[in-house]
């Protein structure tokens, strides 16, 4: 079976997960309605313990990035998936905890296990596949929603089992086609030690947790003040995601097209700006399309940045488990720090709408002019064109030689050694220092030397400089390239 048949697999997988979210995971439940504890609706008690459960994934990064990590995630989904689901029927006062506790549980495991897998897509993929995605779980609640209360439960119980079972396949046949270790193969460690994300990253996970916030604000409020006219995130979220879908998918036609992605971080202050000021009417019809603004504003830098956090895990041998649930973590504290203040305004004696403009104009504003300015921007542009060449050059190395050939022919010309040409074959390839000293054998402190008089010898300074120099050098000869679309 090609990795291409897995499509529908790998898009409906993510998609159930999203439609049993929707479903259970939110106030009010379409399915059990409004469910509540000590005041609070049941969201802000999930959010809560989905926190607590995403900190501890990231705490437990390398031993879950194993075969028996894989195995713990996945009863996340067939066991404490549908015990989350059928306990919420009897949910009432401590009780909403431990549904919260479960159903909080089974969703950081279900959401990481997907991501994770999808981080081994070829650049900008990630995007693609979480828009779909999205779109697929909001349409097939939808459906769900259609059905009659028994049957509605029933499904909702059923989908973290065919997630999961989805996710088994998908990794299954992957690992076999490609013969490449997914992120759960048994001596497969977190990634490097050190840092966890480059420094831009903790601005992109603080950006990402303060638009979350105006995301989590905005649902909270139109919440607990009766906007909207009940349930409405499906019918908004799915044609959202369908536009985003076809947007990523026209621009990730081609690797080299990827680039024009980064035109999306301009547009997104201005679509939060909109959203807000239509916020302020405060009717059905607004609502909609404030909404429709604030959550396309949203998820467009979410798919966004969780595309680039694992551009720079691919290009610098990260650990995939604690950068993704860095960046989980951004998001579900953003929800729930909005959640929360959405949920303080019915205490208060101010208009709602207002309290909500006020904080989304400041977030707003800090966010784009402190945190993730045009710095930050040109940063993550720069990781995805590294990685754009870095998957070139792997492409071409599965050629009839070319690349050999090529390599070869370019380390002659800067009088590389023997052993550098060893080292310098591995690094056009992507790979970072610590898999280079694995490799090899040698110590890391080796490794470093060879990279270092390798750059000397060209000239250079960066990968980045290595793999244009490389590139250029190819194309001035003539030597033949196949193009990732030919894959």
């Amino acid at each position: 079976m090609k990795s291409q048949n897995l499509f529908p697999a790998r898009l409906l997988g993510f998609g159930f997960y999203w439609a049993w979210l929707f479903l259970i995971g939110v106030s009010p439940s379409p399915i059990v309605g409004d469910v509540s504890f000590a005041g609070a609706p049941f969201e802000i008690w999930e959010l809560g313990f989905r926190l607590a459960s995403v900190a501890a994934i990231v705490a437990f990064a390398r031993q879950l990035s194993s075969d028996g990590g894989r195995k713990v995630l996945l009863a996340a989904c067939f066991v404490v998936g549908p015990l989350g689901t059928v306990s919420l029927l009897a949910a009432e006062g401590g009780l909403v905890i431990g549904s919260a506790a479960l159903v909080a549980l089974a969703d950081a495991a279900t959401f990481m296990l997907w991501l994770c897998f999808f981080g081994h897509m070829r650049v900008g993929e990630t995007a693609l596949y979480m828009a779909l995605s999205y779109a697929a779980g909001a349409l097939l609640c939808i459906v769900i929603m259609s059905l009659d209360a028994r049957m509605a439960l029933a499904c909702a119980a059923a989908l973290p089992v065919l997630s999961g079972l989805a996710f088994s396949l998908s990794n299954r046949f992957y690992t076999k086609e490609t013969g490449e270790p997914s992120m759960f193969s048994h001596g497969q460690p977190g990634g490097t030690d050190g840092e966890t994300t480059f420094p831009y990253m903790h601005r992109m996970a603080c950006t990402l947790g303060l638009y979350a916030l105006l995301f989590g604000l905005m649902t909270s409020v139109a919440v607990c003040n009766g906007f909207g006219g009940g349930f409405v995130g499906p019918y908004i979220e799915a044609p959202c995601c369908l536009v985003l879908g076809v947007l990523l998918a026209a621009t990730f036609r081609s690797q080299k097209g990827a680039r024009r992605l980064y035109l999306a971080y301009r547009l997104i202050p201005l679509l939060f700006a909109v959203g807000f000021a239509a916020f302020l009417f405060s009717d059905d019809r607004t609502y909609f399309v404030a909404s429709a603004c604030v959550m396309l504003a949203y998820l467009t830098f979410e798919i966004t940045a969780l595309n680039d956090f694992c551009n720079a895990v691919k290009v610098r041998g990260l650990s995939l488990v604690r950068a993704l649930g860095f960046a989980r973590l951004a998001i579900t504290g953003g929800i729930l720090g909005g959640w929360s203040i959405g949920y303080a305004t019915t205490f208060l004696p101010l208009d709602p709408t207002l309290v909500a403009m006020a904080v989304g104009i400041v977030v707003v504003v800090a966010a784009s002019t402190l945190v993730f300015t045009e710095k930050e921007m040109f940063s993550v542009q720069g990781v995805a064109d590294e990685r754009i060449l870095s998957e070139e050059a792997a492409t071409a190395s599965r050629g009839e030689g070319g690349f050999a050939q090529s390599l070869v022919a370019f380390g002659e010309i800067w009088s590389v050694s023997k052993r550098e040409m060893e080292v310098l074959d591995l690094l056009v390839k992507g790979r970072n220092t610590q898999y280079i000293s694995d490799q090899l054998f040698i110590a890391q402190g080796t490794a470093k030397t060879h990279i270092y008089n390798i750059y000397r010898k060209i000239g250079i300074h960066t990968k980045m400089e290595l793999l244009d120099a490389f590139d250029a050098f190819c194309h001035e000869r003539g030597l033949a390239q196949k193009d990732d679309r030919g894959e």
